[in-house]
């Protein structure tokens, strides 16, 4: 046949209407007239791409590929009823076959546009979004910005309502691989639909529920031998099949915010007969999929029946041949006259196709077949179907498939982020937001590359420590880049491992100097203000030689310096500033030690000795103690007053008062013994003999002398007794006056050196008093007494009476304007003259002494007791006695506060209330016990209680004030 019979006969193919496959195009660019279709063979499936591959003759060869790449398709088959099955898609690759110089051969290649996503790979992050919110972002996005993709591609979601995620993470990873990684992790399974009202048209159908799909419009299919005599398709083949799948499936996830790990299952629901059930038992498909991978161990229990759910899928299935042309995937049918299920119900009989191969040859006229080569006896159709029971779970298999999410290449760095003006923004677990540097604005418009808060979840930060409110804490602050990880390669399971230096974050300069390499013997931490240029700081220098550490704070350079003290160093170098170590701030200071602290420049060389060496302290102590004890006894024997040096109390009357346990030298020398009693180095407190040990002494050791000066005031007091023992000289030296205020004695003793003065006072200038304005004065001596003014005159002088007294009984008494002259000898009178003249007399001033003695506001508590129903209340009337002197009556006000103008000579107070109540008040420097200090101190005191209550009325006399 000559070319025009042929092309006569190619355009004859195209004007009969009863083709098995017919071809439309649906951009206009292509006439379908140019091509013939010849064949289709198509792979479709549930939870797979299809992919057809349709070969078409053309007289046409030098049509352009590209012009057919990207056209929306339309593929008819013919139906056995003469209807039509259709599928659509779009031509995703073409190639010319071959070419006779008179036909030309082309196969294209029809895919969803879904399927293209495979060549769409991006990294991007989606938050707070549902898996069918992320299917309807993405393939929203392609709609929008592909008017090929949104003319062909559409989307449908039937899924019960889903639960967000807080991160999910796409990496390296195309659209098409995401979107069914995802769905198949939350068990969906989907399918195409094709659609053909205004042009090929394609939906990608997202399902949960296999109940939900449609019948096939075959509605029934019948199994038949293969015979050209029957004229209605059918399956010519069917065959079940069984296999051996895991019979459950545990799945476990730790929490870290419950700090659980949660655990749940679930078991096959397939019948695999006695010994396929118990060797189907034991096999168990255990998996621990990530962390915090579902909400609750009831979510997890849903993940773990999703998982068996694709197992049991695997368990049971079936297959069927033959020629039948309207099946599609999603599409149930119900099988009838086939001898292994028609006698089972019809639901039994229902099918769904779950995939399908088919190859469809189109009927062509005899002679072009023979020139093109085709085979004329081939089946027009033929198809492999696989296929499920109706309402049988087609969850898609996810875990150990290609599916499954992909796993982290490693380690990524990645910049912190927050809120506009802050610098460090975390929450309640430490952890922070960050910006991977591959998250792009484009694919972010609203969230997600904003550098803020809003581009990534809150992110946990790996620190050296952390346990139960302890441990480190370094928050990484807002622009730092951070090192981050994924546990076990999850992506979507970021961790914070470390942070960087960069060009913006270079490594500190301590001491705010220098940097590196120059400083390179530097190292340590180095903080930095909140909102501020201020730092706090530990540093080690191990530069050689100058070995030092410091610890600092800029808020009034507070330091800590040890070793080799040096200045900040500067490219490697510092200029010394001292050795050993320094403790400095420009703002105040504090030195607190519950159980003593010991202040010394007593050698201990190498670090070898005890904290509490005190040797050296201990030893002056004895000697200082052993002095005092020494003097005064020798002062006791002398009528000096008695000093207290022991726990030996000495009253006002110079004698022994009681037992006293602090307050005196000697429990300064014991417990300074007893000092390390129950700390690790006497932890049995063997040396707590006289004393407690870890009583809170202050001690001043220093060897090579103790200076303490001020250009003001320094006072030194003491509750109880102050001691100045020194072994040779005490040198007191004031520029201007020297005045000692005593309450009750004086007593200056000098044990002296025989036939040496003992005792000197002296003024260079000026007069000296002395009174005893309330009392006798004594002058003794052992031997003379000499009275001398050497240029002006003495005057004894006295109100009453003047007695001189001499051994052997003479003496001279003048008194009441008398002068008695007596002697048991003889008087002798010698003078140039003798004035006896008549009588005269001179009178003498005598100084007049203060009488009002020094008073101080205090005040009494009054509304403490131990004792029980002694209670001070308001409006109770009161008399207080001053020493057995009542000063002050009234009646109680509400504050329970009794103010008084005491006398500092007033030993003691008593209250009497009329409730029959004594409170007494001692106002002494020191109690025996030292609980009774303390509690003397807060107002508490002990009390009496009288058995008759007298009435308020009686109480007292005269009306009394309020308190």
């Amino acid at each position: 046949m000559d070319l025009n019979a042929l092309l006569a006969s190619f355009a004859s193919a195209f004007s009969q209407e009863q083709r098995l496959i017919s071809l439309e195009f649906g951009g206009g660019h292509i006439a379908s007239e140019q091509l013939l279709p010849l064949s289709l063979d198509g792979e479709e499936g549930i939870s797979r791409s299809y992919r057809y591959t349709l070969t078409c003759l053309s007289p046409d060869g030098n049509i352009e590929l590209k012009t057919l790449l990207g056209q929306p398709a339309r593929i008819g088959i013919q139906d056995a009823d003469g209807d039509e099955t259709i599928r659509c898609g779009v031509v995703s690759q073409a190639k010319l076959a071959g070419s006779d110089g008179g036909f030309a051969k082309y196969e294209l290649t029809i895919e969803p546009p879904f399927a293209l996503l495979r060549h769409r790979r991006t990294s991007r992050v989606f938050q707070d979004l549902s898996v069918p919110d992320i299917v309807k972002q993405i393939i929203g996005e392609h709609q929008a910005a592909n008017p090929a993709f949104a003319r062909v591609q559409t989307l449908g979601i039937q899924v019960k309502p889903a639960q967000p995620r807080s991160y999910t993470l796409q990496y390296r990873e195309s659209d098409f691989d995401f979107i069914v990684r995802l769905i198949h992790e939350e068990g969906y399974a989907w399918r195409f639909l094709h659609l053909d009202d205004d042009g090929p048209q394609v939906e990608l159908a997202i399902f949960d529920d296999a109940h939900s799909l449609p019948g096939s419009k075959l509605e029934r299919v019948r199994f038949h031998r293969s015979d050209a005599s029957e004229e209605e398709d059918g399956l010519t083949g069917w065959e079940a099949a069984r296999q051996i799948v895991p019979g459950g499936t545990a799945l476990a996830s730790y929490d870290y915010k419950s700090v659980y790990a949660l655990q749940s299952g679930d078991q096959s629901r397939i019948d695999q007969g006695q010994a396929g059930q118990s060797l189907q038992s034991s096999l168990r498909h255990y998996d621990a999929p990530g962390l915090y991978y579902a909400g609750d161990e009831e979510q997890l229990g849903q993940y773990a029946a999703l998982r068996q759910q694709a197992n049991d899928l695997q368990a049971k299935s079936f297959s069927g041949t033959g020629s039948v042309r309207g099946l599609l995937p999603g599409e149930w049918f119900r099988l009838d006259e086939h001898p292994a299920h028609d006698s089972d119900a019809p639901a039994s009989r229902e099918f769904v196709v779950t995939g399908q191969s088919f190859q469809a040859r189109n009927n062509l006229p005899t002679d072009l077949a023979q020139h093109i080569g085709a085979e004329q006896d081939a089946a027009p159709f033929t198809t492999s179907i696989q296929a499920q029971r109706r309402g049988i779970p087609l969850t898609p298999a996810y875990a150990g498939t290609a599916h499954a999410k992909p796993t982290s290449q490693g380690a990524q760095t990645a910049t912190v982020v927050g809120p506009a003006g802050e610098e460090v923004h975390t929450d309640e677990q430490g952890r922070v937001k960050v910006q991977f540097h591959w998250q792009r604005q484009e694919e972010h418009p609203t969230i997600g590359a904003g550098m803020d808060d809003k581009s990534s979840c809150w992110l946990r930060v790996a620190m050296p420590s952390a346990g139960a409110a302890w441990g480190h804490q370094f928050i990484p602050r807002i622009g730092q880049e951070v090192l981050v990880n994924f546990i076990e390669g999850d992506i979507d399971r970021p961790l914070i491992t470390g942070v960087l230096y960069n060009g913006s974050h270079p490594p500190p300069d301590f001491s705010g100097a220098g940097a590196l390499p120059a400083n390179k013997t530097l190292s340590g931490i180095k903080s930095k203000e909140h909102q501020g240029g201020a730092y706090n700081e530990l540093l080690f220098d191990d530069t050689p030689g100058e070995v030092r550490a410091k610890l600092s704070s800029e808020l009034g350079k507070t330091q800590l310096n040890q070793g080799f003290l040096t200045h900040p160093r500067s490219n490697g170098k510092a200029q010394p500033r001292g050795e050993g170590f320094e403790l400095r701030t420009d703002q105040h200071g504090a030195i607190r030690a519950a159980h003593g602290l010991l202040l010394s420049t007593e050698a201990q060389n190498g670090a070898s000795g005890k904290q509490l060496a005190r040797e050296h302290a201990q030893s002056q102590l004895q000697s200082a103690v052993a002095l005092s004890q020494a003097l005064a006894e020798t002062a006791t024997g002398q009528l000096a007053d008695t000093m207290e040096t022991g726990p030996d109390g000495i009253g006002e009357d110079n004698a022994k008062a009681g037992k006293k346990a602090k307050g005196h030298m000697q429990h300064q020398l014991d417990a300074l013994a007893a000092w390390e009693a129950g700390s690790n180095t006497d932890k049995d407190g063997k040396t707590a003999k006289g004393q407690a040990g870890q009583q809170p002494q202050l001690v001043l050791s220093g060897p090579a002398g103790i200076a303490s000066v001020t250009e003001q005031s320094q006072t030194l007091a003491a509750g109880a007794n102050l001691n100045l023992v020194v072994q040779r000289d005490a040198n007191h030296t004031t520029g201007r006056r020297w005045v000692h205020n005593v309450g009750k004695h004086i007593s200056l003793f000098v044990a002296g050196i025989k036939d040496n003065t003992a005792m000197k006072l002296i003024a260079a200038k000026g007069k000296v008093q002395i009174l005893a304005q309330s009392d006798a004065m004594e002058w003794t001596a052992d031997k003379d007494v000499t009275i001398t003014s050497c240029k002006d005159s003495i005057t004894i002088a006295a109100k009453e009476e003047i007695l001189l007294n001499v051994g052997g009984g003479a003496y001279i008494r003048l008194a009441g304007g008398n002068i008695e002259v007596h002697c048991p000898g003889t008087v002798s009178v010698k003078g140039a003259q003798h004035n006896l003249s008549g009588p005269d007399k001179m009178t003498v001033a005598h100084p007049a002494f203060p009488k009002n003695i020094p008073k101080q506001n205090i005040g009494l508590k009054v509304n403490h007791s131990f004792v029980e129903g002694d209670h001070a209340v308001p409006g109770m009337p009161f008399k207080l006695y001053a020493d057995g002197a009542m000063i002050k009556q009234g009646v109680l006000d509400e504050t329970g506060h009794l103010p008084v103008e005491h006398n500092v000579l007033t030993q003691k107070y008593t209250l009497e209330l009329a409730n029959g109540i004594k409170r007494h008040f001692n106002m002494v420097p020191s109690y025996a016990k030292p609980p009774h200090d303390e509690l003397a101190n807060g107002g508490i005191n002990h009390g009496e209680q009288s058995d008759k209550l007298d009435q308020y009325q009686d109480f007292f006399g005269g009306k009394g004030e309020q308190a």
